[in-house]
């Protein structure tokens, strides 16, 4: 059952907010265009500080910010 075109568009917003992190994290640029490296380091700080963009995501999607954060440290510790 697909879901409400809203939380379609937050569940995509905070899948690419986490890619960018992700990115920024391997060095890497994933997008088509020429992404500026400060785009991929503001993600990345974001989402490990569990900032403000984060936070209005997963507000609209009911999940708790903190959590997504916590994991996000774990998967880079783990990556190296």
């Amino acid at each position: 059952m697909p879901g409400l075109p809203e939380t379609n568009l937050w569940s995509e917003a905070l899948r690419l907010l986490v890619s960018d992190a992700r990115s920024y994290w391997q060095g890497e640029n994933t997008r088509d265009f020429d992404a500026e490296n400060y785009h991929l380091e503001a993600a990345f700080d974001d989402v490990c500080r569990c900032g403000p963009m984060i936070r209005h995501c997963c507000g609209f999607l009911d999940l708790e910010p903190d959590w997504i954060s916590e994991g996000f440290i774990r998967w880079c510790e783990q990556t190296g």
